[in-house]
């Protein structure tokens, strides 16, 4: 079975937030008298949202009260698998009135995604006037039959995350080539660190840095993965090798630091925000982690460089949680009216600052920190790529056969063997 990218990197976004959150709050949604009718908005409006970002949703909850006072906002908050979580209600008939989801999937995941939740009548269409500037790159990622059927959020990057504190006491910079890359490795064993602290020893931390090169080393991913399902094309035979290739190198010249295939990514991430090691390689919730870990120093997320051109390079862009609406939700007239309301400016900046992302919608109210500066410009320019199609056996043998490259016991060709020996067309 395929897993589309938007599907995969919404998983890894669950899993480091799942890491934070821990559990807490109830399971059930709150009934009350609402307002069904199309009118003012009134009543109780429920919801289903992730408890690490609680503080975000609260303050946007805040906001929407003040413009509909007669509207009582009583949202649930819960750590773990909220995915699992939302399709557990909606199968029991106790989910609330908006629902936390992934963007994109397919109509056959058995998962809580756009594609499947409303190829199921599980979720509404929204009618916001948002709607009409979704990008048309993120399109798949909330529409389905050309409806929007989910609020886009945020995209996140899957990039470094530099210890910019750091960086600037031993006078090294930020790479922009992949020479420079190397060179910041040899810099900083020099200086008895290490660059790239990665969560090698989680199932998926090793495929971080493949997917944050990606984006620059394959210009359509779109087409490969056509290409692939058309037997056209093979890993072997693609820019999938050159990424091992890099890949391979800088475990050589020790990026990765002692003992690193052992280490997990919320190891890898006390390690970046100690200073020990100069950078991770994640996916864009982490960069609160590292912020929290070391509130003192100051970091910078960038783009991984695959080239000796830094013009060539993109950042990779997902798009995280989305919200939507339930088709059988108690109180439809205030879910619409919030979804509409989280789309304007404000609170959309809001959002995405909670989110440490950037609006997928356009926003002129939102302003990027410093951290995030160089993503929101390659955002604005177009240097971006989201990823291509991963199937899941491929990317378990893609993070399996890593730590096997890492210990010299597979060359950068025969991972991508291995990969191609999995796929299944």
């Amino acid at each position: 079975m395929k897993i589309l990218n938007r599907v995969v990197t919404a998983a890894v976004a669950t899993l480091t937030a799942i890491s934070l959150a821990g559990c807490a709050g109830s399971t059930g949604s709150t009934s009350a008298t609402n307002q069904t009718d199309g009118g003012e908005p009134s009543g109780t409006l429920t919801g289903l949202f992730s408890s690490y970002f609680k503080d975000t949703y609260e303050q946007i909850a805040a906001d929407f009260k003040k413009k509909y006072p007669k509207v009582d906002v009583k949202f649930d908050y819960q750590g773990g698998d909220v995915g699992q979580l939302v399709m557990t209600q909606l199968q029991g008939g106790t989910a609330p009135d908006i629902l936390t989801s992934f963007p994109g999937g397919t109509i056959k995941d058995p998962a809580d995604t756009v594609a499947h939740l409303s190829s199921t009548g599980r979720i509404a269409p929204i009618e916001a006037p948002w709607t009409k500037d979704v990008p048309d790159a993120w399109k798949p990622s909330v529409n389905y039959q050309d409806k929007t059927y989910a609020y886009p959020g945020a995209l996140q990057p899957l990039a470094g995350i530099y210890n910019k504190t750091k960086l600037d006491e031993l006078g090294l910079k930020i790479p922009t080539t992949v020479d420079e890359t190397y060179q910041l490795c040899t810099a900083a064993k020099d200086k008895g660190i290490y660059a790239y602290a990665l969560g090698l020893g989680d199932p998926a931390g090793p495929q971080m840095l493949t997917y944050a090169q990606l984006a620059t080393l394959e210009p359509d991913p779109v087409k490969f993965d056509a290409d692939m399902a058309a037997g056209k094309a093979k890993y072997t035979d693609s820019v999938w090798v050159k990424q091992f290739e890099i890949y391979k190198k800088m475990g050589d010249l020790g990026c990765f630091g002692e003992g690193a295939l052992g280490r997990s990514s919320d190891q890898a991430v006390q390690e970046v925000a100690k200073g020990t090691a100069l950078a991770t390689v994640s996916v864009g919730a982490v960069l609160g982690q590292v912020q929290k870990a070391a509130p003192g120093n100051s970091f910078k997320v960038a783009p991984m460089p695959a080239t000796n051109n830094a013009a060539d390079t993109k950042v990779v862009a997902l798009p995280g949680f989305v919200n939507t609406i339930n088709a059988k939700a108690k109180n439809p007239t205030a879910a619409q009216a919030f979804l509409e309301f989280m789309g304007e400016a404000e609170p959309s900046a809001i959002y995405a600052k909670g989110f440490a992302s950037v609006p997928v919608l356009p926003n002129d109210a939102y302003k990027a920190p410093e951290e995030l500066a160089t993503f929101a410009e390659l955002i604005k320019s177009g240097s971006y790529a989201p990823l291509g199609t991963v199937q899941a056996e491929v990317q378990t043998q893609l993070n399996q056969t890593i730590q096997s490259l890492i210990l010299g016991d597979a060359t950068p060709r025969q991972v991508a063997e291995k990969l191609d020996a999995v796929y299944k067309k």
